[in-house]
């Protein structure tokens, strides 16, 4: 799939990064489509759920919460929590038309008051009909192959730089036999690349296998799959919804997402979920209101405990948030925050600083080196700002 001519070993230019480089530079801050943390943003994901589950619905309720412009609805929510990542979102679907899909928007527009005029920045690619429809084939063993039909995708991709691109499913999307752990690496390799090459979030649904439902973990094919990806999430029926337990196995609209694979985030959350007026909606029930009691003594003492370390470390950090790399919560919050959301260090660190306990210091002020850092009040070099 690189494009050299049959027999020729194309050439290949290679250049380490000296680690030495990372020093002082700043990272940008990870970032998430979903306000679950379950879908990493640039990254290939995929959501697997057993046929009619309702995996495409959320996937679509998903799709919209995305789509829709920030100057009709400043933040969105899907299943219950904030959105975090906003712009054009490309829906290819192999197995439902279009008319499906407009049902379940129609539905989700209902249901979370929204307008479809507003979604046009959702485009749908129906597939359904045509009975060639596959992106990635394998015309032979171990080979696999562009279709012209993921070659004018591309182009569109490439065109409209998308957010998130959701794909319906990787059945019918990726001919293949999906047990060959070198085609499942390289089809899903396809698709990181894209996913780097313009900052596009990929979510590709599948099915699992009967040992993926009986097992729980919703994986079917090579483990190659979930491996290459960055997240799986797993969309079921409850444990108690299982047999005898829910008068036979009558369905009652319940679900749960499960992540069975975070590389970024803890594995095994779960989120509960209900089908109600033709959407799922989380039901899950908000923290007390005295569920923080203690916390916030906790936050500035973790806030504290870690400036010591970064100092200890020589490491600067910063209070502006325009400052991803150095900004104080976002490196405590990859570091050890002992549990505490990034939330919580950002609202420790305002407490400490208007208590004077912190204190923003101008570090080589008037030279090109000049920055601002924050240090224990009293304890740094430098003017205060």
């Amino acid at each position: 799939m690189d494009g050299s001519p049959p027999g020729k070993v194309a050439e290949v230019f290679l250049e380490g990064i000296r680690a030495s480089s990372f020093a002082g530079r700043e990272i940008p801050a990870r970032q998430f489509i979903d306000g679950f943390g379950f879908f990493p943003a640039g990254e290939l994901c995929y959501l697997s759920g057993p046929g009619g589950g309702g995996k495409t619905t959320i996937a679509l309720q998903l799709a919209a919460a995305v789509a829709m412009p920030i100057a009709a609805c400043p933040q969105t929510h899907w299943l219950g929590a904030p959105v975090g990542i906003r712009g054009p979102v490309l829906f290819v679907s192999c197995e439902d038309d279009e008319f499906e899909c407009q049902r379940r928007l129609e539905a989700a527009a209902a249901a979370e008051a929204f307008d479809l005029h507003d979604l046009r920045d959702l485009r749908i690619y129906d597939l359904s009909a045509r009975q060639e429809k596959a992106l990635l084939v394998s015309p032979q063993r171990h080979r696999l192959v562009k279709t012209p039909i993921l070659s004018a995708l591309e182009e569109q991709i490439a065109l409209i730089r998308p957010a998130l691109v959701i794909i319906d499913n990787r059945a019918q999307a990726i001919d293949c036999d999906e047990i060959d752990r070198s085609l499942a690496t390289r089809a899903s390799n396809v698709f990181s690349h894209l996913g780097k090459l313009h900052d596009t979030t990929y979510l590709i649904l599948t099915h699992p296998s009967l040992g993926g439902i009986a097992t729980k973990t919703g994986s079917s094919g090579s483990t190659a799959w979930t491996n290459t990806g960055r997240s799986t999430i797993y969309m079921r029926r409850p444990d108690d919804a299982d047999g005898e337990g829910n008068g036979g196995g009558i369905d009652d609209g319940r679900r749960v997402l499960v992540s069975q694979k975070a590389n970024y985030g803890p594995t095994g959350r779960c989120v509960n979920l209900r089908w109600d007026c033709g959407v799922y909606r989380c039901t899950d029930l908000p923290p007390r209101p005295d569920a923080d009691i203690g916390q916030q003594s906790k936050s500035e003492r973790v806030f504290l405990k870690l400036m010591a370390v970064f100092e200890k470390r020589q490491i600067d950090v910063s209070a502006n948030p325009n400052s991803p790399g150095s900004y104080a919560p976002n490196l405590f919050f990859n570091d050890a925050r002992e549990g505490l959301p990034k939330r919580a260090l950002e609202d420790a660190m305002k407490r400490l600083i208007d208590e004077g306990t912190i204190e923003v210091v101008i570090i080589a002020k008037g030279t090109t080196r000049e920055k601002r850092v924050l240090k224990r009040a009293g304890g740094g070099d430098g003017a205060h700002s």
